[in-house]
């Protein structure tokens, strides 16, 4: 009887410690999932910001062509630049 009593005594520590050493584990899971969910947070608001910058690049850089385009038409004929009459020999 006590060799079965020392057995469930012996069982019940080592589920003790197993208990305790799985709630570290836990613990230890979890600080790394917050860990993870904030790089995830900081890779999608510089994602947002990358795309918003080349977003304004591309922006930037369309209105510039629309100026020159602009200013290219405005130029007198005599200004631009002579092209070659269609058909004629160069």
């Amino acid at each position: 009887m006590w060799k079965t009593l020392a057995d469930w005594l012996h069982a019940f520590l080592d589920m003790t410690r197993e208990l305790q050493e799985h709630r570290i584990s836990i613990r230890r899971s979890e600080e790394r999932l917050r860990d993870i969910e904030e790089a995830v947070k900081l890779l999608a608001m510089e994602l947002r910001h990358s795309r918003e910058s080349e977003s304004a690049a591309r922006e930037k850089l369309f209105l510039q062509i629309e100026r020159e385009l602009t200013r290219q038409k405005a130029l007198p004929v005599s200004r631009r630049r002579k092209q070659p009459p269609p058909g004629g020999n160069s």
